[in-house]
């Protein structure tokens, strides 16, 4: 079958909803995966679908499977979905000359998804970071954190929506999960977790589409509620300006004269106007729906410059309204079944009625095979993990 993109990590909503905007330029779609099962598998808008090997598993066999199944499909347009794509950019040469691969080179991609190396880019280009700790033992931590004040958040290097993010209230405290995770992750001194001071303030994202260095669109918004009570991903947000805070986001992407799609992350303090710099996600973000909805198409915007120039996909970027509200429920549903292992039944109780929202990430009364979907797969992995939040071979360290 003859295709004309091909969409990784498809069983997730990010990755569902490039298939769902790309299918709807008119284009036949594609979705892979390392499972046969998720929301992109089982939706109407995949043209096709096919399953690979763990791209972190075994990488190998992955770009050997990626290869035949850009061959196979014909789709002359690749977009990964999550760190896979950092192999395949590494291994460009690996894959058929004619695809486009719409990321930044390796290098760039592992700058943006190392935690430390982008706290010390901001701090050099004069973006606000959280004060960081810096020490070599856990014992030099933990003087630190007596100097500098607690609590303070532990951070490995990679990680994503909360996962490899530990929360420590005093010196003692911070030494000790620095010691736990060091054992966990098997860490070297070269991945030490990043250490800092925590900030109570509003989270919020600027992500943007770049083509070759030059900022094709941008879209800010605010978290209204996350899916882990200490933080997290996003089940609930609103589209907004932050002029200062954009100015941060595009003053780094600028300086990476980045390529593709970023997320820039933030901490916001409304009543100082202080913005704090959190991370980069270099990828498919999973709140992404939202400027979807909003008229700021990421994904077809991001395919049109590829194919028909960052001018053309320029000029179509509309002005978007500010405060459209888009939830995940099923992130909702996790965040009320958590609050009601805590007793928190009334909280519980508001997670699970609908009322407030413009638009949902998952609820789609047009695509119900992508909605059960969903939920059926974060059931399977929660039976594997036993966790409401799990982990992704690869993603943390």
């Amino acid at each position: 079958m003859r295709c004309d993109a091909l969409v990784g990590y498809a069983w997730c909503r990010s990755s569902y909803t490039a298939i769902r905007s790309l299918s709807r330029l008119g284009l036949r779609v594609a979705a892979a995966d390392s499972t046969r099962f998720g929301m992109g598998q089982c939706s109407r808008y995949a043209a096709a679908r096919f399953v690979h090997a763990d791209p972190q598993a075994d990488p190998d066999q992955f770009l050997r499977d990626l290869r035949r199944i850009l061959r196979q499909c014909r789709a002359h347009f690749y977009l990964p979905g999550h760190d896979e794509g950092e192999i395949a950019a590494r291994h460009r040469d690996r894959l058929p000359a004619n695809v486009i691969l719409p990321l930044a080179d390796a290098q760039r991609l592992a700058l943006a998804n190392d935690k430390l190396r982008t706290t010390e880019l901001a701090e050099s280009l004069g973006v606000p970071v959280p004060r960081r700790m810096v020490w070599e033992t856990p014992v030099d931590l933990a003087d630190a954190v007596r100097h500098l004040g607690a609590p303070v958040v532990v951070k490995l290097r990679r990680g994503c929506g909360a996962k490899g993010v530990f929360y420590a209230s005093s010196p003692e405290e911070a030494a000790q999960t620095v010691r736990d995770v060091i054992a966990q992750y098997q860490l070297t001194a070269e991945r030490h977790p990043i250490v800092q001071q925590r900030v109570y303030a509003e989270g919020w994202g600027v992500s943007c589409l770049y083509w070759e260095g030059q900022r094709i669109a941008s879209f800010t918004h605010r978290r209204l509620r996350e899916k882990t009570i200490t933080g997290g991903t996003s089940t609930l947000r609103a589209s907004a300006r932050n002029p200062a805070m954009e100015a941060y986001a595009h003053r780094l992407l600028d300086h990476l004269r980045w390529h593709g799609l970023a997320m820039v992350e933030f901490k916001w303090d409304p009543a100082a106007r202080q913005a704090w710099f959190l991370e980069i996600n270099p990828r498919l973000w999973g709140s992404i729906a939202l400027p979807v909805a909003c008229g700021v198409d990421f994904p077809a915007l991001m395919y049109i410059a590829a194919t028909q120039g960052a001018d053309e996909a320029r000029r179509r970027v509309c002005r978007y309204r500010e405060g459209v509200v888009a939830r995940w429920y099923l992130g909702d549903l996790i965040l009320g079944a958590n609050l009601l292992a805590r007793r928190r039944f009334r909280a519980a109780l508001r997670q699970f009625l609908p009322g407030g929202e413009d638009v949902y990430d998952d609820l789609l009364w047009d695509d119900p095979g992508a909605t059960i979907a969903e939920f059926l797969s974060y059931l399977v992995r929660f039976l594997k993990q036993r966790s409401t939040n799990p982990v992704d071979r690869g993603i943390l360290g």
